[in-house]
């Protein structure tokens, strides 16, 4: 092991759900690790640390950093707009997309920082990339021409550069990279990430499902309502198994507004009640996430029907918590391969009913041990300080296993 303790930089991801989920299991699972290999972490936070809060207490310091746009706009309509043209001006005048962490990064002199999103880091101290998918390239109808260009000069520059290093979720994901831009020069890892869960998780979940008046059993569905996460194969799959006599309730949690596509989820709604299933679907929205938990823990399985994910959380989160997933025969779905999985053609809704009614006749699983998924939380924060390692020419710590 290392003499002296190794300082992690963490970037708190605001602007996007499932980054900010990442951030703070990233933080869990670091935590959970022996004293003698837990690193040194200071949290990084743009305006505010909101969204932390669950895992101030985790870390050894919590750090604010704002532009100078984001003090002058940060709390008005235009602050989107300004951090756009912050980070234009910043990257060509500066070098650096993102100088006020920089110089933060720098005062607190952390070894290493994650997630770095960009290629113009000149500010930044020893910054690790990741990119979790390259979703404007599976699916171009939903990024507007200048996204796409931006994606795609961002990543490709991290992967050109032999100096880099860039973390990827999944084999899915760094194969398809290689496809789009060329082998990597830069030093590429996969670091499959895992949820940690809370004790307040594995609480009585019936007082959960009382509070949403949900008809049991039913299956779940944990995703926001975006095109590419294909709620409509799991409807068209439900009035077909109601045709042949089989009554299946679903359950749907996450935003119901998709910004690319604004008109999409009344779509949704229409077709739902147009298949006859409309009694048979309950969309609850956003809700805490406490209560997402305690409803996935009382539902018969989670359906993940989505046609494209960097790295599923929902379906780590029902590793976490033990219960069997209904998924699409998407590559990243394969690679996670959770206990008693079972898979459908994508897009397909005949073969989704057959998964429904084959996993409704089968007998039920027996639950994993605990000890298994404590095992992979510290594995995923052995993997991740090995990059740091690696990356950053630190000696290779000695792991402890536990």
């Amino acid at each position: 092991m290392s003499e002296r303790q190794t300082h992690v930089g963490l970037i708190g991801i605001d602007a996007w759900l499932g980054g900010a989920i990442y951030t703070q299991n990233l933080i869990k699972a670091l935590s959970r690790l022996p004293l003698e290999e837990r690193p040194k972490i200071t949290l990084f936070c743009r305006r505010n640390a909101d969204m932390f809060g669950e895992v101030a207490s985790l870390v050894d310091k919590v750090v604010i950093f704002e532009s100078f746009l984001d003090r002058t706009f940060g709390k008005t309509k235009l602050a989107g707009r300004a951090q756009r043209i912050d980070y234009a001006a910043s990257s060509f005048f500066r070098g650096d997309a993102y100088p006020a962490l920089g110089r933060a990064a720098r005062r607190e002199k952390v070894d290493a920082l994650f997630p770095v999103p960009d290629p113009y880091t000149r500010l930044t101290p020893n910054p690790i990339a990741w990119i979790p998918d390259l979703q404007h390239s599976a699916f171009p109808q939903f990024f507007s021409p200048l996204q796409r260009k931006v994606r795609d000069k961002r990543f490709s520059a991290l992967l050109a550069d032999p100096k880099r290093h860039v973390v990827f979720s999944s084999q899915c994901a760094l194969d398809h990279a290689a496809e789009v831009y060329g082998k990597p020069k830069a030093k590429t890892y996969i670091l499959h990430f895992a949820t940690v869960p809370q004790p307040v998780w594995f609480q009585d979940p019936a007082p959960i499902v009382a509070k949403y008046q949900l008809e049991e059993p039913y299956f779940i569905v944990c995703n926001q309502f975006w095109i590419h996460k294909d709620h409509p194969t799991i409807f068209r799959a439900m009035a077909k198994l109601k045709q042949q006599g089989q009554k299946v309730n679903v359950v749907c949690t996450g935003p119901t507004s998709d910004p690319r596509q604004p008109d999409y989820f009344d779509k949704l709604k229409a077709e739902i009640k147009e298949l006859g299933v409309e009694p048979q679907v309950r969309i609850l929205g956003t809700i805490p996430r406490t209560d997402q938990v305690s409803l996935i823990r009382a539902s018969a399985s989670v359906i993940q029907p989505s046609k494209f994910e960097g790295w599923s959380t929902v379906i780590e989160d029902a590793r976490a918590l033990g219960k069997p997933v209904i998924a699409s025969d998407f590559p990243v779905h394969l690679e996670q391969n959770i206990p008693g999985s079972s898979f459908f053609r994508m897009g397909d809704p005949e073969d989704l009913a057959v998964a429904i009614q084959k996993f409704l006749e089968r007998d039920p699983m027996a639950p994993t041990p605990a000890s298994v998924h404590d095992a992979r939380i510290l594995e995923f924060a052995r993997a991740f300080l090995g990059i740091v390692d690696k990356a950053y020419l630190h000696q290779p710590r000695e792991v402890v296993m536990a």
